[in-house]
């Protein structure tokens, strides 16, 4: 019986030694903790995990908003030594500065206090941004945004013949969020981009993938003459539309299958009359001329503006009757033409 008890005795000796000294390492170190602060919505929460070295009984956090506000407190029962234990909350859009006051109490009565400063960041869900204005075709490259903070860009690049004629990707070191990222491409000589297909990473694992179609056909014409303050096209001008509409038709049997395409009409005047009675007349024969596209046999979707005297071909002083900005420019592409001199605005109208 003697020995039995020495034995135990022995044991507990033991334990001590061990369990005794490592709890007096205190603090954050002692919990193994590590803090989780940025997060996309709808994602996982921000959290703080903890793994700590020794058994604890029971712990509890206070997250005390900077600067005033409603306290979030986390509780956790028995976490064993070497287990993980995750304590979240949720949190709106935006960053919180908090600071953080733990109250821990290990198996055998050893107990810790102490308090840590952190800002955790909610992001929107994640979201990539690109216009054709952003396409810069000459330089070969373009730029795309991103909500959150970027990791990375994956691209494709189709030619004209519908074939990928460059794939790969670009790094970026933790980006901040909205910061332009600029993707380059290598282009065949003589090949004309069709279709940009993008995948943008953030940091956090997610992705967005979207198309951009900065291709654009401006279908060459001979312009249409109105009578001067009308809209209506005289029978002796519409050769002049059929003609284009052979050309267009030509350009629909060659792109057609690989864009789903659009017409766009925009019709402009030169300085005689004034701003405002300019614009309503070019707006109703860029409309005249959309409607006869329509009337002939025309499907895609056709959109018309008018412009005014707002982009003139050139630059004349007020008044003054000039044939070359009396025009109309047809752009034959899969969106909206991108915002330029020529196309101050983007309020195109759709016809029946």
């Amino acid at each position: 019986m003697n020995n039995t008890r020495s034995v135990f005795a022995a044991v507990l000796v033991s334990l001590w030694v061990i369990v005794g000294p490592a709890v007096a390492q205190e603090g954050p170190e002692a919990l193994g903790l590590q803090l989780r602060t940025r997060t996309q919505l709808g994602g996982d929460k921000p959290s703080i995990a903890l793994q700590p070295s020794f058994a604890v009984n029971k712990l509890h956090v206070v997250l005390t908003p900077e600067g005033g506000g409603r306290s979030i407190r986390l509780s956790s029962g028995a976490i064993r030594a070497g287990r993980t234990k995750i304590l979240s909350w949720k949190q709106a859009v935006g960053t919180a500065r908090w600071k953080a006051t733990f109250h821990v109490q290990y198996y055998g009565g050893t107990k810790d206090k102490f308090d840590l400063t952190f800002e955790s960041t909610v992001y929107p869900k994640i979201a990539s941004k690109i216009t054709k204005s952003m396409v810069y075709l000459d330089e070969k490259r373009l730029e795309v945004l991103l909500n959150q903070p970027a990791k990375k860009v994956e691209i494709q690049v189709f030619g004209e013949d519908g074939e990928i004629m460059h794939e790969g990707e670009e790094e970026f070191d933790d980006s901040p969020p909205s910061t332009p990222l600029s993707v380059p491409w290598e282009q065949d000589a003589g090949v004309r981009v069709l279709k940009i297909n993008l995948r943008v990473w953030s940091v956090f694992g997610f992705w967005v993938g979207t198309e951009i179609t900065p291709f654009e056909i401006e279908i060459p014409h001979d312009d249409v003459e109105f009578e001067t303050g009308q809209w209506e096209i005289r029978v002796s001008e519409r050769s002049k539309i059929d003609q284009t509409r052979a050309l267009l038709s030509e350009k629909l049997k060659r792109y057609g299958g690989l864009l789903r395409l659009q017409l766009y009409v925009a019709g402009y005047t030169d300085t005689v009359g004034s701003r405002e009675s300019n614009q309503g007349l070019s707006d109703k024969r860029a409309r005249s001329i959309a409607t006869y596209f329509r009337s002939k046999g025309v499907r895609i979707p056709i959109f018309y503006q008018g412009f005014g005297e707002d982009a003139p071909a050139v630059p004349t002083p007020d008044n003054t009757a000039e044939q070359r900005n009396r025009r109309a420019l047809y752009v034959l592409s899969a969106s909206a033409p991108a915002t330029q001199s020529a196309i101050p605005r983007s309020l195109w109208k759709r016809i029946p």
